[in-house]
This record gives structure tokens, C-alpha cells and sequence, in this order.
């Protein structure tokens, strides 16, 4: 990821990349193949009979074969991500569709996520299936961290292993929505007890196009979209309306430039409601950019790559209009 969140990311692809096979709680089975080896000799001693001693040989063997060959099968599978998406937001769910060259049970570390199995199984000619990962903090990830894990053939001892798996796409996740600071009123407000506010005009219309994530709800073309059978929307030709700047300036710790970043947004997306042009500057890895953003997922993709000044001691706003 950009900024922090890249340090992160690539200390743990470097982590997983080191990491050997090692068994999941493997005292239990252990303890238990070592249990029934054990009656069995007593009872291949006391009985004299051969057929008894080549049975215990052949049971040997098989929990031996279970308590080992899994750690050759997650040793030797491979996972890839097949689809991602290209954008999401800090603290909510994205699914990504991976496969692995055999059946294997998944855990997203880094984004962390709930676990799913992966690989192809019986009557299923498909080997592809769904991890979600919730990311918990803004940037840009380029690869996933997983946890594969495998109990084949016989299920009686796990083991695990970290592989850092890369996306098709870079990954952009936008920070949370957070409080936008006060905006002073403009002259589209009204007084009163319904007080609603007018957008600012963007510009003449040009025609409809299909919805975007990201687009104002006050642009839905609802004539458009009863005809089509999709949600439509106004295009504008382009802002009549002088745009508000929002300098971002993010500290240095981690945390508090995510919630510098959380409130940036939340007054870019504030701007916007109103229909009020934003101009957003921002400090990322290349230099300072100044664009004008016209949603908020364009705000969203510039906040996730956005970095503090490379200024030493410098201590800046958060976010003002």
C-alpha cells in the first residue's frame, strides 16, 4: 500500500514469503496416533499372532501418512487471485475470487477476512470461490496475505503456511466517511424550519448516462431510468460554479492521518451534496497534485494515496476548506 499502508503490506509479504509450514495445535493428534500405536503393540506382543503385528505395521504407516502429508500438500499448493475489485473503503467488505491448485482452507491476514475454502472438490468441475477481506485502514493494496491450510488426505492434523498472493489489479480503498468540518452557508440556503439547501449549478446538461458508484443522488435522471430499466443520471457539461479548495495536510502517525484522511472526506462529500465543485489538494508519493474532484470516489481514490508532506517536523491542518 501507499504510505503506511505500503510499509505494512510489504513487511508482511515479506514475512509470509519466510514463513515455513508449521502443524495447527498438534499436540492432540499426536499425542492420540502415539496413544493407538501403543495399544496396538501391547496387544500385537500379548497375541503372538503375525497377521496382528502386519495390521499394526499398516496402521503405523497410515497415521504417520496423515500426520505428514499434509504439510507436502499446503507446502506445495498455490493460490492465485483471479478477479478483485479496483476500489473500497476502509472497514467494509470486497470479495475477491481465487483458486488453488488443490482443496484448501483460506484465511485473509492482510486485508484480514472471514475464512472460506478454495480448490476444486468432488461433483464440482469449478475451482474458483470467494475470500472477502475488510480492510482496516486506506492505501493502495497491490497484493493479499492468506493463510492456507490443509488436513488432506486423512483430516487428522492441520498445516498451515502465509503466501502473499498478488491482485490483477491494484486494490484502491478509500478511507471511512468521517465528520465533515462546518460549512458555511452559501447563498442557495433557505430560512425556516424546513431549511434545504439548492445545489450550486455544475453546468448545462448534456444528456443521461448510466449510474456510477460515486455519482450525486440529486443527478438521477428519473424520466431516463423509467425508460431504460437501469438508474440514470445527468451529465453536466462541466462546473459553472467557482470550486471550494480542500487542502489536506496529513500528520505523521499512522492512526492520526487516518482520521485526518476520514475528514477530509467527509467535508469533500459535504461540498459535493451541496453540488459545489471541489478542488482537492493532496501530498502523494510523486508531489503535491491539485485536482478537482467530481464524486466521491474520485475524492476517495485521492485520499487513499495520499501521504504527509515530506517535510521534517512539519505539523499541518487535516483538512480545510
Amino acid at each position: 500500500m501507499t504510505g503506511p499502508g505500503r510499509a505494512r503490506g510489504a513487511a508482511g509479504a515479506g514475512r509470509a514469503a519466510r514463513r515455513p509450514v508449521l502443524p495447527v495445535r498438534p499436540l492432540v493428534p499426536v499425542a492420540s496416533c502415539a496413544c493407538v500405536l501403543f495399544a496396538w503393540a501391547l496387544v500385537a506382543h500379548n497375541s503372538g499372532a503375525g497377521w496382528v503385528q502386519a495390521v499394526g505395521d499398516v496402521l503405523g504407516g497410515v497415521l504417520v501418512v496423515g500426520l505428514v502429508a499434509p504439510a507436502v500438500v499446503v507446502g506445495r499448493a498455490r493460490v492465485t487471485v483471479l478477479e478483485s475489485p479496483t476500489d473500497a473503503t476502509a472497514g467494509l467488505p470486497a470479495e475477491l475470487v481465487a483458486a488453488a491448485t488443490t482443496r484448501l482452507r483460506v484465511r485473509p491476514l492482510v486485508p484480514s477476512g472471514p475464512e472460506a475454502f478454495v480448490g476444486p472438490r468432488r461433483g464440482s468441475a469449478s475451482v474458483a470461490a470467494t475470500l472477502v477481506v475488510v480492510p482496516d485502514h486506506r492505501g493502495v493494496a497491490e497484493h493479499v496475505v492468506l493463510e492456507v491450510a490443509s488436513a488432506a488426505p486423512f483430516g487428522l492434523l492441520w498445516w498451515r503456511r502465509r503466501v502473499a498472493v498478488g491482485l490483477p489489479r491494484p486494490l484502491v480503498v478509500a478511507p471511512r466517511l468521517g465528520r465533515a468540518r462546518p460549512v458555511r452557508p452559501g447563498r442557495d440556503d433557505t430560512t425556516g424550519e424546513g431549511a434545504g439547501r439548492v445545489p450550486a449549478p455544475m453546468g448545462e446538461p448534456r444528456g443521461v448516462r448510466p449510474y456510477r458508484p460515486g455519482d450525486n443522488r440529486r443527478w438521477v435522471h428519473w424520466p431516463g431510468t423509467a425508460h431504460s430499466g437501469q438508474l440514470m443520471v445527468r451529465e453536466m457539461e462541466g462546473p459553472a460554479a467557482d470550486p471550494v479548495t480542500v487542502e489536506v495536510r496529513l500528520p505523521e502517525g499512522v492512526d492520526e492521518a487516518e482520521r485526518a484522511a476520514e475528514r477530509a472526506l467527509g467535508t469533500v462529500v459535504s461540498h459535493l451534496d451541496r453540488g459545489t465543485p471541489v478542488l482537492l489538494v493532496t501530498t502523494e508519493p510523486s508531489g503535491p497534485r491539485r485536482a478537482v474532484v467530481a464524486d466521491r470516489r474520485s475524492a476517495g481514490r485521492r485520499l487513499a494515496r495520499a501521504v504527509p508532506e515530506p517535510v521534517p517536523g512539519h505539523r499541518g491542518r487535516s483538512a480545510a476548506p
